[in-house]
């Protein structure tokens, strides 16, 4: 399955910056390509081409993620998220977010 088609049907919206720096993350992370920790290596990689600073990379997936929370298919998102989903904030963070996506691609294919 496609990364932007599953973001897509999980009720993130292609228009939001996140999106791209996410399809971009999960696309290298697929490859094997180092994109951890994230702070160092793959939010640097993406400031290095976007010319955005790391914290705005890092901001504008957080968005993407709470946007997709609030509006997306949320029976979706809790069945392939369920586990991950911190008790206190109500959705994954960044990282386990990307992690959990490589994980349903690579074991879905």
């Amino acid at each position: 399955m496609e990364i932007s088609e599953l973001l897509i049907r999980l009720g993130f919206r292609s228009n939001n910056l996140g999106f791209r720096y996410l399809v971009d993350l999960i696309s290298r992370g697929l490859k094997g390509d180092e994109i951890e920790p994230l702070s160092r290596k793959g939010y640097t990689l993406l400031s290095e081409i976007t010319g955005k600073s790391v914290g705005c990379i890092e901001k504008d997936i957080q968005n993407c993620i709470n946007s997709a929370w609030l509006y997306g298919n949320s029976d979706m998102l809790y069945k392939i998220f369920g586990d991950t989903i911190s008790d206190v904030k109500g959705k994954p963070t960044n990282k386990q977010f990307i992690y959990t996506i490589i994980e349903k691609i690579k074991y879905s294919s």
